[in-house]
């Protein structure tokens, strides 16, 4: 069987007019990672490296394009979502091109070792389905603890987990003043607890309170014009696996041992939900019953 791909997105969107304009934005290329796939270790090896070097490839495309994204965000013109994670990812990619790009021309067949030692080198161009799938598992294990704390302190409220099972309910409890459902208003404890959750944070980043409900309110904004774009393109079901455990992530939507079907309902459901409540309640959802969700 040949080598699946991966992409932004499953089939080329939007279906309609193409600006000219517009900046290039992923292709779909061949990941050696992605389930459904019998390959001889040859087929492996070659299929990592012709990815390591697309994805290179795509990191400078989206480095030129970077500027021209921005520029037309200056003159008010709308962006896709694509665009959008361009702009969010590209800067930590830049700097992780130059130490990348060595090991792909140089010695490119240590790269998948490298990379289970050192993953932060990696660019997210560069970035297989595989990879995404294990860090999700252990964010997933991580999360199971932090859901117990959660309720303890939804408990220690006089809330039920019960009570955040649906926008209605979620919506009479986020109007009821609770200090955890406003950045401003959250406290230390559950300010770490939220930004743990969400992966959110750094080496002593977690207690600096100032810079950790600044980069909270910063996800928290990322995800309300996310969760816009994804729903004004209908992208949701054309999101490729790779991408769609990337989305799910960011959200804290577990991610691991689910199926794809399993993984586009719970995304939509939250880009639903989004429609019509602040973000940071539909993550504190999340956390009250994250266990129910696996």
């Amino acid at each position: 069987m040949g080598l699946h791909t991966t992409a932004l997105k499953r089939s080329p969107w939007p279906t309609g007019p193409v600006d000219t304009n517009a900046p290039v934005v992923a292709e779909t290329r061949a990941d050696p990672t992605l389930p459904g796939q019998t390959l001889t270790l040859f087929q492996k090896v070659k299929g990592f490296i012709s990815f390591y070097k697309s994805g290179l490839k795509e990191l400078v495309s989206n480095i030129k394009s970077v500027r021209k994204i921005k520029d037309r965000l200056a003159e008010g013109s709308p962006i896709s979502r694509d665009e959008l994670q361009i702009l969010r990812r590209t800067p930590a990619d830049k700097l992780r091109l130059v130490p990348f790009g060595f090991l792909v021309v140089v010695i490119p067949e240590i790269i998948p070792l490298t990379i289970l030692l050192f993953p932060g080198i990696c660019p997210s161009t560069c970035v297989t389905y595989g990879q995404v799938a294990k860090m999700a598992a252990k964010s997933d294990a991580k999360r199971t603890n932090l859901h117990a704390q959660a309720v303890a302190r939804i408990e220690g409220l006089g809330l039920a987990p019960a009570e955040f099972a649906n926008i209605k309910s979620l919506a009479d409890v986020a109007q009821d003043g609770k200090g955890i459902f406003g950045l401003d208003s959250l406290a230390r404890d559950d300010l770490q607890l939220v930004c743990r959750f969400l992966g959110l944070g750094g080496i002593g980043l977690l207690n600096d309170e100032a810079q950790l409900r600044t980069r909270l309110g910063a996800h928290l904004e990322y995800l309300r014009t996310d969760d816009g774009l994804l729903l004004a393109e209908q992208a949701v079901d054309r999101l490729g696996l790779t991408e769609l455990h990337r989305a799910c992530q960011e959200r804290a939507i577990p991610s691991s041992g689910r199926s794809d079907e399993q993984l586009r309902l719970s995304l939509s459901d939250w880009t639903e939900m989004s429609r019509d409540l602040p973000i940071l309640p539909i993550v504190w959802s999340r956390l009250a019953l994250f266990n129910q969700l696996k």
